[in-house]
């Protein structure tokens, strides 16, 4: 499952960043779990302090997932250092979760 945005959706930015929360939390109490939520463009926002998703995404992180946020784009951001959730990871590391993935959900 790939995430390049701070919200779910398109339309209203509030709207979407409601919808995210829920989206996550209910993920975070399914059974059935993603090997891997991969975090690009502004998603990486998630995975940082002050995020309002941080307790889904380690209840996520402790049942298993993988939770990788893109390096080049926390460095574009300049909030690598922010990082709670998951871990810093490359476009190969990327390209790999999606290529061997029977199924990618983009967000």
């Amino acid at each position: 499952m790939t995430n390049s945005g701070e919200s779910l959706g398109r339309g209203d930015e509030e709207l979407g960043k409601i919808l995210m929360k829920n989206f996550l939390t209910t993920l975070a109490g399914n059974d059935e779990l993603p090997e891997a939520l991969l975090f690009v463009n502004s998603g990486v926002k998630l995975v940082v302090e002050g995020s309002p998703v941080l307790g889904p995404l380690k209840i996520l992180e402790e049942k298993g997932v993988y939770l990788g946020a893109c390096g080049t784009c926390l460095d574009y951001f300049k909030i690598k250092d922010k990082v709670v959730a998951g871990e810093v990871t490359n476009m190969g590391n990327i390209v790999n979760y999606l290529t061997k993935s029977l199924k990618v959900v983009s967000l």
